[in-house]
């Protein structure tokens, strides 16, 4: 081989070398401290923004009692990103995001507006938009976001388990950065976020236990990227009926003819939504199918007669069209936004009616009939053929 190519391959393999050394930006565990939540609140003229960070010392102090679990640091300024940047001035670590579960915004601040306050996570290769999104309600999101009342002591840990139990009951939302960046940014739909209230725990025994709990219960209305009101958790369930989102949960019912009950174990739910516009008329359609199990009965009634089943089918259908009814009719008079979709269907379906619809849809959309039709199927009726009351 030549000098030259020798020279050459010299280069080559010194120029690879270089290329495969992948620790040259590595960051040691100890030197970061690792951020499980972020709050933010309005302050004065700017923003404040809490840190959760997680401590990860399993030492014991003095008198034998566990160390926290996590520690808060907070800094203000004009925009997220400086609150980052000035955190580091009062703690002894530099912060590390890509671990948090969520971030926090007060209802003032979502109030006026949620947008130019996202744009840092959009930007900032730490964050992730997959983190949970979520408003808190009455209470400042620093006073929010410091309540751990569960079995995981962890607040962000347990703010996560709680969000998850949506599909247990299907009266709350469980909204990332990222959906609240898709119908924020699209036509036809406005955002839904999760939405958390500090509440008053109830005193169980004599036993030393926390003083409040956290409650997802309900959920946020925007209008683009503006809070414009909450729902409670039976008409969260009704806006989760109509956009199929409904995995479980229990309906009750009057059982009819009797003064007792139904609760009828929501097995599978499906929905359907269609539109017709015809001139300056929208109608709406929802068609709602689910599929159950009896739960409870207080009523003496023949559970093996097929006759009896109809009737609780036919009241179970009565109570979820109610449920969605009112849902609808609180978000059209009283939010005037659409959070339901609608206009992404006549976007579809009549795509040039659309383009003198989409400037004043949420308008438009106050002044639709909407068509609500429900359907039961109970398919199971427990283990016991006959009710406990006689």
């Amino acid at each position: 081989m030549s000098l030259r190519k020798r020279m050459l391959a010299s280069i080559v393999i010194l120029v690879l070398a270089l290329s495969l050394t992948g620790c040259w930006n590595r960051r040691e565990l100890n030197t970061l401290g690792i951020v499980g939540l972020v709050g933010v609140d309005a302050d004065n003229d700017g923003i404040k923004t809490t840190f959760e960070i997680i401590n990860p010392k399993k030492t014991t102090q003095s008198g034998g009692e566990q160390a926290e679990p996590v520690k808060y640091v907070q800094a203000t300024g004009r925009t997220v990103a400086e609150t980052f940047r000035k955190a580091p001035l009062r703690f002894d670590r530099k912060l590390f995001v890509a671990h948090a579960k969520g971030f926090l915004f007060s209802e003032e601040l979502a109030r006026n507006g949620l947008a130019e306050n996202l744009d840092m996570i959009l930007r900032d290769h730490e964050a992730r938009i997959s983190m949970h999104l979520v408003i808190v309600k009455d209470v400042s999101a620093a006073d929010g976001m410091t309540i751990a009342s569960g079995i995981n002591i962890i607040p962000s840990s347990y703010l996560e388990d709680i969000l998850r139990q949506y599909k247990v009951h299907a009266k709350s939302v469980d909204s990332k950065v990222i959906n609240f960046l898709k119908t924020y940014s699209g036509n036809g739909i406005n955002p839904v976020v999760t939405v958390l209230q500090k509440v008053k725990k109830a005193r169980i025994g004599t036993g030393k236990s926390e003083e409040y709990e956290l409650s997802p219960e309900g959920a946020a209305v925007f209008k683009k990227d503006r809070l414009v009101g909450f729902l409670n958790g039976e008409e969260t369930r009704g806006y989760n009926w109509v956009i199929g989102e409904v995995h479980s949960g229990i309906v009750v019912s009057p059982t009819p003819n009797s003064n007792g009950t139904s609760s009828v174990e929501i097995v599978k739910a499906v929905s359907k939504n269609e539109v017709e516009v015809s001139g300056n008329d929208i109608k709406i359609k929802v068609k709602i199918s689910m599929t159950g199990m009896l739960d409870e009965e207080t009523a003496n009634v023949e559970i093996t007669d097929q006759a009896v089943i109809a009737m609780l089918e036919q009241a179970t259908s009565q109570s979820i069209k109610q449920e969605v009814e009112h849902t609808l009719l609180k978000v059209q008079t009283e939010y005037k936004s659409d959070i339901f979709g609608f206009g992404q269907l006549v976007h579809r379906k009549y795509p040039q009616e659309w383009k003198n619809m989409q400037d004043s849809w949420d308008d438009l959309f106050s002044q639709a009939t909407i068509e609500v039709e429900t359907q039961t199927k109970i398919t199971k009726t427990g283990k016991s053929a006959d009710p406990v009351q006689e």
